[in-house]
């Protein structure tokens, strides 16, 4: 997008209040959220109840293929969404002027203010783009951390799983105790300060 699509937007968010990227990544990010936790849900259930029937790997690794494709399809039909908003709800025609702004049309600006209103508009392009590259940078962190959290609680599925295991085994207690105490050793040490709050 350039610099005078990104400035129009502005006028938009002058007159919504709010940023039109803004509502669309809240858009994205609430969808995102219930399709993880509701197969996660979905998962958890059909370990518990059908770990019988089919193995507790072919679920975990079939309802993540499903989350990854579901996903994709999420991607796609946000950009269908941002295309249609912008171009018939989010979009202010050139024709007209918001009530904060016809003092201009009556009161036409001097040489001196228009050169004003130009350092004020370079100001804001520099804004803009030190604006996208925080937004660039923040969505990759984002990226990141959506994948550490399903590592994270892969390896937590595993480790359950594993102390199942140890539980049924024919080990003494203590040997028991001492398995047990280094899996949760091992997971305290994965779980780094800025992962926790997925773990709460």
């Amino acid at each position: 997008m350039d610099f005078e699509a990104i400035i129009e937007l502005d006028y938009e968010t002058q007159h919504f209040g709010f940023h039109p990227r803004i509502f669309l990544d809240r858009v994205y990010n609430a969808f995102y959220e219930c399709l993880f936790d509701g197969l996660n849900e979905m998962k958890k259930y059909l370990s518990e109840e059908y770990n019988h029937v089919v193995s507790t790997d072919v679920v975990h690794s079939s309802t993540d293929s499903l989350f990854q494709g579901l996903v994709k399809k999420l991607d796609k039909a946000i950009d269908r969404l941002e295309f249609y908003i912008d171009e018939n709800v989010f979009l202010i025609p050139n024709h007209v002027v918001l009530p904060e702004d016809e003092i201009h049309l009556t009161n036409p600006s001097t040489k001196e203010q228009e050169k004003e209103l130009d350092e004020e508009i370079e100001q804001i392009k520099e804004r803009i783009i030190v604006e996208r590259i925080h937004r660039s940078f923040w969505k990759s962190r984002l990226e990141e951390q959506k994948y550490v959290k399903e590592e994270l609680l892969t390896f937590k599925n595993k480790l359950q799983e594993l102390f199942a295991v140890i539980q049924h085994s024919s080990e003494t207690q203590e040997e028991q105790k001492l398995a047990m105490e280094k899996c949760f050793e091992l997971w305290n040490n994965l779980k780094q300060p800025h992962f926790k709050k997925f773990f709460k």
